[in-house]
Formats: structure tokens, C-alpha cells, sequence
């Protein structure tokens, strides 16, 4: 299997269905194929998806779901955007090594914990 396969991928045919109307929190990550900090980042939504069992993870390419990126006013990859209840209630640009304790401390404030 390879490194994120088991993170669901949505794009703009389902992401209403999978986000927006999703009875969940949803975490989902605005990425490229190519985006070396992306590739960096998986392993640290693998651990989320891990730990918050009541939370979907899904990502997003952003060279096919150009729609959503402008939606979202995506400009840079990685980007995370936290919805609840079908709005997007926080976002994290970029990937560096404060980026796992700001997925946390994002998803304990939306869940109340």
C-alpha cells in the first residue's frame, strides 16, 4: 500500500456529498502529486486519521479540482482546511514541524475537547 492510499481523495464531483454534507468534522488537505512537503505530510494525516476516529481525512488534488481551489482561494500547497457542519472553520497553509500540533490543537478546539 502506498504512504496516504487508505486517505480518501475527493474532488469537485463529491465534495459536497463527502464535505460539506458530511455528518463529521472533515480535515482535508489541498495537494499536488509532486509537492515534496505534500509527500511530507501524509504520514502526519495517517496519525490523525488514527487518532480522531470521529473526524474524516480526505485530500484534494489541486491540479484537477481547479473549481475548489478557487472556491477556497487555494494559492499554495499543502493547504488544510477544517470544515464543521459544512463550513470551513479553520485553515493551515504550509508544512513545517509545528504543522502536527496545529492539526491537533485545530481539531480539539472543533471538537470541544
Amino acid at each position: 500500500m502506498n504512504p496516504g492510499e487508505h486517505l480518501a481523495e475527493v474532488g469537485e464531483g463529491d465534495f459536497e456529498k463527502e464535505v460539506a454534507e458530511s455528518g463529521l468534522p472533515v480535515l482535508v488537505d489541498f495537494f499536488t502529486p509532486p509537492c515534496a512537503p505534500c509527500k511530507a505530510l501524509v504520514p502526519v494525516l495517517e496519525r490523525t486519521a488514527g487518532k480522531y476516529p470521529n473526524v474524516k481525512v480526505v485530500k484534494v488534488n489541486a491540479w484537477n479540482n481547479q473549481s475548489l481551489c478557487a472556491r477556497f482561494k487555494i494559492v499554495g500547497v499543502p493547504a488544510l482546511l477544517f470544515f464543521k457542519d459544512g463550513q470551513n472553520v479553520l485553515r493551515i497553509d504550509g508544512f513545517d514541524g509545528s504543522t502536527e500540533k496545529r492539526i491537533d490543537d485545530g481539531l480539539k478546539e472543533i471538537l470541544g475537547n
